[in-house]
């Protein structure tokens, strides 16, 4: 099969444009599980509070955006997947709105990376850091450049996808012909119809269709995240290695290396939650592919998980930080206790009622 699809996006009719970005038959509004969209309203429902005190932006359009524009439903062991977004975003075609999440997803590592990189930069340029160390900095520059370059090839590689989606339908259809759905005597796209929606979409298999847009995608996205990956961790680790000779050879403030080694360890631990929480549901789409796992009640988990991992970062930096913590305790007991006024030193709280 060709690179690219064999048609010209000049010759379709207006109709024909329409019913691919906008899907709006019956089938295409069929809804997720019940217990995944009430677990994914609550998780955010519970997640509001930390939001309205902590307004972090970018992964509050994030998470309306995972939950709200995309509410993905899957189908494993089947490399499906269909957005259900809510009202009419549902109809949308799944290539648009998914790649939209994918540019959330670069910018959610850039800002990481950067976060590292800035906190590396003050420590490596101090004039009490030891020659050995502030060579790191040259490799620290390879890497970022390394990785400008790599972001640069995948989001190049974006709109080479999208125009995949001429290819979809043809792809989805051969999973009815599939000797394996045979032998288990189904026929996915009669017991799920909905899969042929636009907003649904398939992940086509190298030997059944040749290399796509989307594998070159995937292999260039891939080594973006190692690379940034490493950049952070390499960043880091060398800042912390960094404090700790500061602290042994020089006259550093005690002050200034506590403020370093707080906000380091604050954005480690902010690292693992994204860690965890995204390469969780990317962990599980893996081993079921492979091994043909119907893990659909796990999967669901792991996207209730994903799309509160700014929530819980969010709260990791609050519970790490301790200007942040007590202000974030200040407004909590606001909120709780209206009519109390607030005395606040460094070691607690003293509260009083407000007389009237």
């Amino acid at each position: 099969m060709p690179f690219l699809p064999d048609v010209s996006i000049f010759t379709l009719s207006n109709e024909e444009w329409i019913q691919l970005l906008y899907d709006d038959r019956e089938m295409c509004s069929k809804p997720g599980p019940i217990g995944y969209s009430v677990s994914l309203t609550t998780a955010h429902i519970i997640a509001a509070p930390i939001y309205a005190v902590a307004f972090y932006t970018f992964n509050i359009i994030f998470e309306f955006h995972l939950s709200v524009v995309l509410r993905p439903v899957i189908y494993l062991p089947y490399p499906i997947v269909r957005f259900t977004g809510v009202f009419m975003l549902r109809y949308i075609n799944g290539s648009i709105t998914f790649f939209i999440f994918v540019l959330f997803i670069f910018g959610i590592c850039w800002s990481i990376t950067e976060l590292f990189h800035y906190r590396f930069k003050l420590i490596v340029g101090s004039s009490l850091t030891s020659e050995w160390i502030k060579t790191t900095a040259r490799i620290a520059a390879v890497t970022r450049w390394t990785l400008v370059v790599l972001t640069f090839v995948t989001v190049s590689t974006i709109p080479l996808c999208v125009i995949g989606m001429f290819d979809q339908t043809m792809h989805k259809m051969r999973f009815s012909q599939n000797p394996q759905t045979e032998y288990r005597k189904l026929q996915v796209i009669n017991q799920y119809p909905e899969i042929l929606c636009m907003s649904a979409l398939t992940l086509p298999k190298t030997a059944d269709a040749g290399l796509k847009p989307i594998h070159l995608f995937n292999l260039s996205a891939f080594f973006f995240v190692g690379v940034g990956f490493f950049l952070s961790g390499f960043t880091g680790l060398t800042s912390y290695l960094a404090l700790r000779r500061m602290v042994a050879q020089t006259r550093a403030s005690m002050k200034t290396v506590a403020m370093h080694k707080a906000f380091l360890i604050s954005l480690f631990s902010q690292v693992c939650v994204h860690g965890v929480m995204l390469g969780f549901p990317v962990f599980i789409y893996i081993i079921a592919a492979i091994f043909n796992f119907d893990g659909n009640e796990v999967a669901y988990v792991a996207i209730v998980m994903a799309s509160l991992h700014g929530t819980m970062s969010t709260l990791a930096m609050i519970l790490l930080n301790r200007p942040l913590y007590e202000l974030f305790m200040t407004k909590i007991w606001r909120v709780f206790t209206p009519n109390m006024v607030f005395i606040r030193d460094q070691s607690s709280f003293i509260s009083t009622g407000a007389s009237r």
